[in-house]
């Protein structure tokens, strides 16, 4: 607990030092908050749950008529935590810094990567979904030591980004763009050269695509490449509806790498969710079909959960 009692005492100092610098600097761009989130998972009769708390803040501020300056830092625990040794490092999800100007958005440290646009086309439901994409640090949601490039003209979108991490470095690039208001396609690249203690390298190849109308959201992402040196193909597809204060939504995860089994995923899962205000509930159950390796082996799951953002 010292480990996450320091982890948390220094991003409130960070956070309040950080607003006082931006109520001196006389700009209203700035904002923290956080969320506090419980969740339940009952997979062939065994019970486990995990919570987790984060908090954030991040903001703008304009050094003159071409250049803004921007930056963001999330950290987040989880309770209750074996683990005795993490360091600040390991509680941060984002921490980083740079320019906007009217050529774009360059940041560099833990961020976003290149890619996690497009793959958050399908990566949409609380808990499953998303699942194809973390076997890569290019394409991970996330990496560190990260340099972000991205820029908007219209309805193009395009993104670069490095991977500096001392054993995991590479890259990748996407362009997506807006064929008409309701209809977005993409394609994207990403590749990790392993070095060090790592002995395998991976790329991916990816093309999506979304619809929205209202409150109805489908989308699919399909991805061809090499994980860990081996070959692997994946499709993710999502679909949403929201109806008042609820949605549900339905999610379909595949992966297959032809000779790593260990990864295989391979699942539907069903999902509902309730929102008001600050407060989510939400509940789901994931059926494993024959080569799901996503609970460990095949399994099917049911999960509870519950949060509270502010």
């Amino acid at each position: 607990m010292n480990n996450i009692n320091k982890a948390l005492s220094l991003t409130l100092t960070a956070l309040v030092s950080t607003a006082a610098v931006a109520d001196d600097k006389n700009t209203n761009e700035f904002s923290f908050g956080g969320r506090v989130e419980a969740q339940g998972f009952l997979i062939d009769s065994l019970y486990n749950d995990e919570f987790t708390a984060r908090l954030h803040g991040q903001g703008k501020y304009q050094l003159n008529d071409a250049i803004t300056a921007v930056g963001k830092v999330e950290l987040e625990s989880i309770f209750p935590n074996s683990e005795s040794n993490r360091n600040l490092e390991d509680y941060t999800r984002y921490a980083y810094a740079g320019v906007e100007t009217a050529y774009g958005v360059l940041t560099y440290g833990t961020q976003d990567n290149a890619v996690t646009y497009l793959t958050d086309f399908t990566d949409m439901a609380e808990v499953y979904s998303g699942y194809t994409n973390t076997h890569i640090a290019a394409s991970d949601d996330r990496a560190k030591d990260t340099l972000l490039y991205s820029v908007t003209k219209g309805d193009f979108k395009f993104n670069a980004s490095a991977n500096f991490e001392e054993f995991e470095k590479g890259g990748g690039v996407m362009v997506a763009y807006q064929l008409r208001p309701d209809v977005e396609v993409s394609a994207g690249y990403a590749a990790t050269e392993a070095t060090g203690v790592y002995a395998e390298s991976s790329e991916v190849y990816m093309l999506g695509a979304r619809y929205t109308k209202d409150s109805f959201l489908l989308s699919g992402l399909v991805q061809k490449g090499t994980v860990f040196d081996d070959d692997f193909n994946a499709v993710d597809a999502f679909a949403s509806y929201g109806f008042g204060k609820n949605t549900v939504s339905l999610s379909y995860n595949y992966l297959s790498a032809a000779a790593k089994e260990n990864v295989d995923i391979n699942f539907l899962a069903f999902e509902y969710g309730r929102y008001f205000g600050g407060v989510a509930l939400y509940t789901g159950y994931k059926v494993a079909f024959g080569t799901d390796t996503s609970a460990g082996g095949n399994a099917d799951e049911l999960m509870l959960g519950a949060r509270y953002a502010f």
